[in-house]
């Protein structure tokens, strides 16, 4: 069941892990995307084009995603939301104070009204959420008619071989790699293997969000262990 994907009770596990590694996520990031995770980031938003008046950065963490909309995006305000303090302070300092507002809160019960947002974006942070298929309906819901919404994030081959190798990668060869670039501090990508662990397959995915959108454009790289998604939610959806 869908209801089943998320990290439920090892919330608390994975945003401790987090919090200890904050100062050099974004180099570690860069690292284990072999470069590439800003320009994920910016193949999805490039989806979004030209404007978005009044955009939702959902679990900003240290703001690259919101950095990067604003570069490519006419935004005329940013709504920054994460359940840590300190990565809506980072963001803020990153975006030099733009015109954004920060709150503290949840995927599965976002503090606003019905309809306000023309785009949500996620950029690796879905897959953090206690329960996925509710923060996907909490995400159309403040969605409008006709907004966009942008997915970045880990995914789960279907392929038993991709699967067995990303799986592997998240679960040995990332932790390693960062016990030396972080000094000691794998983890929390030890962490990620939980989260994987908990991830629906792409497949099952693609279909949890077409449940809430439309006109979804389902992307994927790195052996389908990234996946980028676009969609629109229906005017009367």
């Amino acid at each position: 069941m869908t209801e089943s994907f998320g990290l439920g009770e090892r919330w608390h596990e994975v945003v401790e892990a987090l919090h200890k590694v904050m100062p050099i996520y974004d180099r570690v990031n860069h690292m284990m995307s072999f470069g590439r995770d800003s320009a994920y980031r910016e193949e999805g938003i490039i989806g979004a084009l030209p404007s978005a008046d009044l955009v939702l950065d959902a679990g900003c963490g240290p703001g690259v995603m919101s950095e990067i909309a604003h570069k490519l995006l006419k935004i005329r305000h940013l709504v920054l939301l994460d359940p840590m303090q300190e990565c809506l302070v980072m963001t803020r300092k990153r975006l030099n104070n733009k015109n954004c507002d920060m709150v503290i809160g949840l995927f599965e019960a976002l503090p606003f009204k019905r309809e306000v947002f023309d785009l949500v974006m996620c950029g690796f942070s879905l897959r953090d959420s206690m329960n996925m298929n509710m923060a996907l309906k909490e995400i159309s819901r403040v969605s409008k008619g006709e907004g966009k919404f942008v997915l970045v994030d880990l995914g789960k081959p279907d392929n038993f071989l991709k699967r067995f190798i990303i799986g592997f990668w998240w679960k040995f060869i990332a932790p390693s790699m960062t016990i030396i670039l972080a000094k000691g501090k794998a983890v929390f990508y030890r962490a990620i293997y939980t989260t994987y662990k908990k991830l629906p397959r792409n497949s099952e995915l693609k279909q949890m969000i077409k449940t809430r959108f439309d006109e979804v454009v389902f992307k994927s790289r790195m052996l389908e262990g990234i996946v980028i998604v676009t969609a629109k939610k229906s005017k009367h959806n």
